[in-house]
């Protein structure tokens, strides 16, 4: 047995692939790693004692769905990470570009990443056990955020283009990768210009997809059993939706026309009749005096509930080039009301991140290298994380355990990682170097990504 735990040391490991050569860099590949420890001998007995969980799984048939980071790239790549050594073990090579948005099945085994930049019309399926791109979907015009339903038997599909003149959303099987209907909605404002729809949301039961329509100012509503729709005008465009039950809570950018006096709308809809929904109310957001400026400090981006669903943070980004909203706003989800508003002192805010104990939110951004840390039970922001370099922080995920983060940076093409005890920046890990491509990272099943621990309020 001693000779065992030695064999099973991670330095060992390490050594006899830096006497194996050319091997080591295809040790990356947990079929690579098994298939060389056989071939040096080891037995499967001798595999499943080894401390990589990766080998572990592999060896006992089991699989660990938590055991990988990937992050998202625009450039067509998938990087996959090892939390536990913090860094890239893997590049995944697909055929599309724009690849900044993505969604597991409740398993794990399958990541849909939606390839949206223009001319391009699949999605990529990920087989997260082989860590390889197993099939492309064509779906339409520019996919931009695949997202599995809370049963996980459907994938839908939104476009940022329109296909013939319409707004479609696809509904692919996840058993098979087939799709099984397509939703196409007429558009009358063809002439928009940029994006139609950016993304969508399931009702905790599954029986409604949530999406918007940009150019027409439209939340849509599908009905998963016949594809039927119904359509709620707003004021402006509706960028992002949260469920409790059938209580939909949609996050539009601004009421139009945008001009200094105004804000992002939250509208509340009551979806207990598909096909037949309500308006229950609508309120603004409020705003700091450092978003008060002008036209351009206004854009509301992302609205969501805390884990337990009795809170609901919504983030003024701003808008332009210099993406300069600052404002975070956090209401009682039952009474509706405001209960704080903050400056959060870095440009471009845009998540809230919480964490797994539901303690904090980590406020992610476009336009700064800081990131605030609310406290979501005092609602005040105890410290800010500062990269140093980079910019657009947009994404972060948790280790299951909740002691580190892992925050996308776009600009300098890297994830970092966070001690979320301390938080301080304890990792950098590079991905790539084409330019300013690090998109969302993700290694959980999510409703909204910003919530995975509890991904649907029902």
């Amino acid at each position: 047995m001693a000779i065992l735990r030695c064999l099973c040391n991670t330095e060992t490991v390490r050594f006899l692939l830096h006497i194996g050569g050319d091997r080591m860099q295809d040790f990356c590949s947990p079929v690579d790693r098994r298939e060389w420890l056989k071939a040096a001998g080891f037995t499967t007995l001798y595999a499943s004692t080894l401390s990589w969980p990766i080998l572990a799984t592999a060896q006992s048939g089991s699989f660990n769905p938590h055991r990988y980071v990937f992050a998202l790239r625009g450039d067509g790549i998938v990087a996959v990470i090892d939390p536990n050594e913090e860094r890239v073990i893997r590049n995944i090579t697909t055929t599309g570009r724009g690849g900044t948005l993505g969604a597991f099945t409740r398993d794990l085994k399958k990541l849909y990443v939606g390839n949206n930049a223009p001319n391009n019309r699949k999605v990529s399926v990920i087989d997260t056990e082989n860590l390889n791109v197993r099939q492309e979907i064509e779906t339409g015009n520019r996919p931009k955020h695949p997202l599995v339903s809370p049963d996980g038997k459907w994938l839908a599909i939104n476009h940022s283009g329109l296909d013939d003149n319409q707004l479609r959303v696809t509904f692919v099987s996840t058993a098979d990768d087939s799709i099984v209907r397509q939703v196409n909605i007429p558009v009358r404002n063809t002439s928009h210009a940029g994006d139609f729809s950016m993304h969508g949301a399931w009702s905790p039961d599954g029986a409604i997809f949530a999406i918007g329509n940009y150019a027409d100012n439209k939340i849509i509503l599908i009905q998963s059993s016949d594809f039927r729709y119904a359509e709620i005008e707003t004021r402006g465009n509706p960028h992002y939706f949260d469920w409790r039950g059938r209580e939909m809570w949609a996050m539009v950018e601004f009421d139009k026309p945008r001009q200094q006096s105004s804000l992002p709308q939250i509208v509340i809809v009551d979806a207990t009749q598909a096909l037949s929904p309500r308006v229950v109310t609508q309120f603004s957001m409020s705003r700091q005096d450092a978003d008060t400026r002008n036209e351009t400090f206004v854009e509301g981006h992302h609205g969501t509930f805390t884990n337990d669903g009795r809170r609901y943070i919504s983030l003024n980004r701003g808008s332009g080039p210099g993406l300069p909203g600052v404002t975070v706003d956090v209401y009682d989800a039952a009474t509706r009301q405001r209960l704080a508003s903050l400056n959060a002192n870095a440009p471009g805010v845009g998540h809230a991140y919480c964490t797994p104990d539901g303690r904090y939110a980590l406020i992610t951004q476009y336009n700064s290298m800081r990131l605030p840390v609310l406290d979501l039970q005092t609602l005040r922001i105890i410290t800010t994380v500062d990269a140093g370099k980079g910019g657009h922080l947009g994404h972060a995920v948790f280790t299951q355990d909740g002691k580190k983060a892992f925050v996308s940076n776009r600009i300098s093409d890297e994830v970092i990682v966070i001690d979320t005890g301390t938080w301080q920046i304890r990792n950098r890990i590079s991905t790539a170097a084409s330019g300013s491509a690090q998109g969302m990272v993700a290694n959980a099943f999510y409703g909204v990504f910003e919530r995975v621990v509890q991904p649907l309020l029902s």
